[in-house]
């Protein structure tokens, strides 16, 4: 095996499509068998036999949020893999070390997904969370996406990493987010991925957005266009014994109870107090004043369907029961307000749940905390308008006809669960990382049972319920209370709500559900039918280069070919056999057709991590030729021998990359494809 591209390994052999293979790692060896139909199978991760599914899609309750721009990154059809390499004594340090704000650790990361591979060289990793800091399993953000090209993680440079520890089955954060998305409001997106940090498997965690960063206001409110004006963002808390809550009331000009909020916004070197007292207590005014014939510079639907969710989903740990734990954005353009809420792991049956299953909308905050006032100076003086009343109560009803209905809920839970199952059970196995002496740490040991209780049962035990028992019987109850039915059939009049692929076009009116000849299908073995790869005609939404060039990647400037190895160049082994004549211009025949399959292995912590390709091809077999410095492309981007020559000024690392640091100009720079110190 060779490196493809790091962590990536290829491999060739003389096969003809189809066949039917597995793989054989070290020791290790595959229990069960792959096939492959086509010319290219895509990255497969060792040992897991889903690699791509289809899910079931719920149907929208409410048209998607007008201003928001999707990303790739949340292509939930696959588990990723995010590789972490940093200094092994900051790593020790911050896991030591959790409840230190704002330390952060310089890190390279590795995205790699079944279709590409990302590198970034000047991460930041640091720890997340609050309650989660004295978890046996912590918590990570991932700052710093972006490369010197300023080429990003699909339009985002941070993420989060979220634990999930205390929900065995990974799925109901994942489930409540996929419902606000039904619903149409502005909110994070999220997907799955395995963690390493230097070859050591840290576990399973949904990666979801930053709520804070940039790339993701901008992406969500403002169709990934820059912003001309200034936009402000606060994160609210909840902290009762300290005599602070985020319940957006108004206290005065000035009161320490404005504590709890914290400036996020794009100012920096700001004090976060002057900035809550000149931005955020205005708004709050302007909400006491509501009903008195003021008006409210807020989106008020969108928040009210975050409440329906929130009463519905029984987000234990959010604004209506416990005030805090969202946040409040103030589009500048606009002068408007918005209302994110985050942080769901305490939905779905967390909490109390016997005491809300009896909830109604009139007494859901009184019965469920005694810590505060029963009080919710927002919530109240909404509906006091009837309007907005009745908007909340059709709202809730909208949920239970199209989202949050069993019937069109329950077959997307099945779904996750086949993808997810293998790395579920992988995780459970994982070192928990957490080194605190300063705090009793919470522990949880989960077994198959309990994922598959988790997943499947829809008996309301053993604690916390299961998702589908919570959606069963709670949409039975709020249904009767508003004197309406749960639908057998889910309402799906204005389609479904489908995320952007990685690799697909999406079918602009949403009017159908994937296709069950999508899904991979069960044998005896399990068998995972991968879809043909083929080709796009050039288009005008891909850039043009004389670096990497293919589908999804770019296309050729003129003049110059793209190669069967998706690079572009001018001599006959780029414009020659196999030269891809829809991302550039060809003149020898057209490539034979191959047959490429590829594994992704993160090992043990004795072994190096590795991300392999094997590829299956039918080719003729010939010796290697060095190709010419001169004939090769010059590129900012990944350079070295049958790749490419870095820009004048640049240096070509030993890694293969290039750039103008020591990093890449000293110690096992490749003085062949640049300029070297």
């Amino acid at each position: 095996m060779k490196v493809d591209q790091y962590p990536v390994y290829t491999a060739t052999v003389n096969v003809n499509a189809p066949v039917k293979y597995h793989y054989v790692l070290g020791s290790e060896e595959e229990k069960f068998t792959r096939t492959v139909n086509s010319d290219s199978t895509l990255n497969e991760f060792f040992n897991r036999k889903v690699n791509v599914k289809k899910h079931p899609l719920l149907p929208k309750a409410y048209e998607s949020f007008a201003n928001t721009k999707k990303s790739k990154l949340f292509d939930d059809t696959f588990v990723s893999t995010v590789l972490i390499e940093a200094s092994q004594s900051e790593v020790n340090y911050i896991h030591s070390h959790p409840n230190i704000e704002k330390y952060k650790v310089p890190a390279k990361v590795i995205y790699v997904s079944p279709y590409n591979v990302k590198t970034f060289n000047s991460a930041k990793l640091a720890i997340s969370g609050q309650s989660t800091l004295y978890d046996k399993k912590l918590s990570y953000k991932i700052s710093g996406l972006k490369t010197e090209n300023d080429e990003k993680l699909y339009d985002r440079t941070s993420v989060k990493l979220r634990a999930d520890m205390i929900d065995a089955s990974f799925i109901k954060e994942k489930i409540y987010y996929d419902m606000l998305n039904s619903l149409g409001v502005p909110t994070a997106q999220s997907k799955l991925t395995r963690v390493f940090i230097n070859k050591k498997p840290i576990g399973l965690f949904l990666m979801s957005d930053d709520f804070s960063n940039k790339e993701f206001l901008k992406n969500t409110f403002n169709n990934g266009k820059k912003s001309t004006v200034t936009n402000h963002i606060f994160k609210a808390d909840y902290y009762p014994s300290g005599g602070a809550v985020g319940d957006l009331k108004y206290y005065g000009a000035t009161s320490k109870k404005y504590d709890i909020y914290e400036y996020k916004g794009e100012l920096e070197d700001v004090d976060s107090e002057d900035k809550v007292n000149e931005i955020l207590v205005p708004f709050l005014k302007s909400i006491s004043n509501y009903g008195s014939g003021k008006s409210l510079n807020f989106d008020i639907n969108n928040f009210l369907k975050n409440l329906a969710m929130e009463f519905l989903g029984y987000a234990s740990d959010n604004f209506w029961v416990r005030p805090g734990n969202f946040f409040i954005y103030k589009d500048g353009a606009k002068d408007k307000w918005y209302f994110l809420d985050s942080d769901f792991d305490q939905s779905f049956g967390h909490g109390d749940p016997d005491i809300a299953m009896s909830t109604t909308i009139d007494n859901y905050a009184s019965k469920l905390n005694d810590e505060i006032p029963k009080s919710r100076p927002l919530i109240e003086t909404l509906r006091k308008v009837s309007a907005h009343d009745k908007f909340l109560k059709d709202a809730i009803k909208r949920a239970i006809q199209t989202c949050f209905n069993i019937n069109a809920v329950g077959p997307r839970i099945d779904s996750f669960a086949e993808l997810i199952k293998e790395d579920a059970l992988w995780d459970y196995t994982c070192e928990r990382q957490n080194r605190y002496t300063g705090h009793s740490l919470s522990n949880k040991k989960y077994t198959e049972k309990d994922f598959t209780t988790q997943i499947s049962s829809t008996s309301s035990s053993p604690y916390p319920y299961p998702i589908k028992a919570w959606i069963i019987n709670r949409s039975k109850k709020v249904a009767s209370q508003l004197g309406i039915s749960v639908p057998s059939k889910p309402d799906t009049s204005l389609g479904y709500y489908e995320p952007k692929y990685e690799t697909t076009t999406t079918n602009n009116n949403n009017s159908e559900p994937p296709k069950e000849e999508e899904k991979p299908v069960k044998n005896n073995t399990t068998i995972i039918k991968t879809t043909t790869s083929v080709a796009p005609k050039p288009t005008t939404d891909l850039p043009t280069t004389t670096g990497k060039c293919g589908a999804g990647i770019a296309v050729c400037k003129t003049g110059y070919c793209c190669s069967q190895y998706g690079y572009c160049g001018k001599s006959v082994e780029y414009c020659g056999t196999g030269c891809q004549s829809e991302f550039g211009q060809c003149n020898g025949t057209p490539a034979k057709n191959t047959t490429t399959s590829k594994t992704v292995k993160p090992v043990k912590k004795t072994t190096t991590t590795t991300t392999s390709k094997k590829i299956t091809k039918k080719t003729t077999t010939r010796k290697a030729t060095t190709k010419k410095q001169s004939s090769l492309p010059t590129t900012t981007g990944k350079c070295g021998a049958g790749i490419a020559v870095c820009k004048t000024g640049y240096c070509c690392s030993q890694y293969g990359y290039c750039g103008k640091t020591s990093a890449y100009c000293g110690k096992g720079c490749q003085s062949g494809f640049g300029k070297c110190n």
